[in-house]
């Protein structure tokens, strides 16, 4: 499959409208021995298309509802958790008490919830009952083929190496003294996080470093490309009729909604390398595939520097040479390009 120029249609179903019309039917009179002309009603069914832009707004719509709908569920789950573990209501609001009340494999469980009501159930839930189609019309009918996905793994990687520069220069934005409201509530959502963090990249156990890697590699990896690149990217595609606005604010709309504002740039950055990937071939799986491998390499790299078998420290990113960053940046560069010319080369048929 070629690249996506418009973006894959994901409107809402047309809507089938009746109407009725008079039509004049020639039929026998026996009285007459002949035939007369009556009117008889005839129902007439239209389609009428619904208007992209008012599909777009119907996903963001269920975006925002999927994602509080998530965090509901996923707050109930612990609430069952910690009422199963002795533990009072008052510690869900200190993270640094709540992980001493509830065991890691709980807050996996309420995590995978959160992901599958939020990122999967809502582009389920609109592709087959506001738009009539399948979830496999935001997937290429073509297989994934090896070439491209080796340079989409390898160029991934090489964006990991740039992208630590970005969370440390994020991380240290100084807002304007009128921003400093902002400043302090986007500051405790850190402090807040980094308990949470520490709890995903911390492993006690291999079993423990397997189900880390399914929770926050695999469920994200496929939930959110279903539904930023495949639903709103999209959505916003057809509407605007621009490639860069909708790869961009997708991408935008990808990182705020995890609500960290001192990783907005980089996540929003990652978020562009998905859509990039997909709308230059096609096929949701290359993000997907990308997004699992970002994820995923660093469980990896947090788990092997636990074990001491490599010395880079996952949580800072100076412990990184400048050069592999440099290094990374070319080979990234290079990788996407080659990407990019790999689908818009004319394919050969026999």
């Amino acid at each position: 499959m070629a690249r996506i120029d418009n973006g894959i249609d994901v409107s809402l179903r047309a809507k089938k409208v009746r109407s009725f019309i008079d039509k004049e039917v020639l039929v026998e009179d026996p009285d007459s021995l002949g035939s007369k002309t009556v009117i008889e009603k005839e129902v007439v069914i239209t389609e009428i298309e619904s208007s992209v832009s008012k599909s777009f707004w119907v996903i963001l719509g269920l975006m925002f509802a999927g994602f509080f709908i998530g965090q509901f569920v996923a707050t109930i789950a612990m609430f069952i958790f910690l009422v199963a573990n002795g533990a009072g209501l008052e510690v869900m609001s200190d993270p640094n008490s709540l992980y001493e009340h509830i065991s890691q494999t709980q807050v996996f469980l309420s995590q995978s919830l959160y992901t599958i009501f939020f990122t999967m159930l809502v582009p389920w839930f609109y592709m087959k009952n506001l738009a009539g189609k399948s979830l496999n019309s935001l997937f290429d009918e073509s297989k994934v083929e090896p070439m491209p996905f080796l340079i989409a793994l390898f160029a991934t990687v090489a964006f990991i190496l740039v992208n630590g520069y970005i969370i440390e220069w994020n991380s240290n934005i100084q807002l304007p003294e009128f921003m400093s409201g902002f400043e302090k509530w986007a500051k405790d959502i850190e402090e807040s996080l980094a308990e949470t963090t520490k709890m995903f990249t911390t492993f006690n156990s291999f079993s423990a470093f397997v189900l880390a890697f399914i929770v926050v590699a695999i469920l994200p990896g496929i939930g959110e490309e279903l539904l930023f690149r495949g639903l709103v990217q999209n959505g916003l595609h057809r509407w605007s009729k621009n490639t860069h606005v909708a790869i961009w604010v997708s991408a935008f709309l990808f990182s705020a909604i995890h609500l960290q504002f001192y990783g907005l740039f980089p996540r929003m950055a990652l978020g562009a390398l998905f859509g990039y990937l997909y709308v230059w071939s096609g096929n949701l799986w290359y993000p997907i595939i990308a997004h699992i491998t970002n994820n995923g390499l660093s469980l990896i790299v947090a788990y092997l520097f636990q074990l001491g078998i490599i010395e880079v420290n996952p949580d800072d990113p100076e412990s990184l040479p400048i050069a592999y960053s440099v290094g990374g940046l070319v080979l990234c560069a290079l990788l996407l390009f080659l990407f990019r010319n790999y689908y818009l080369k004319p394919k050969s048929t026999p």
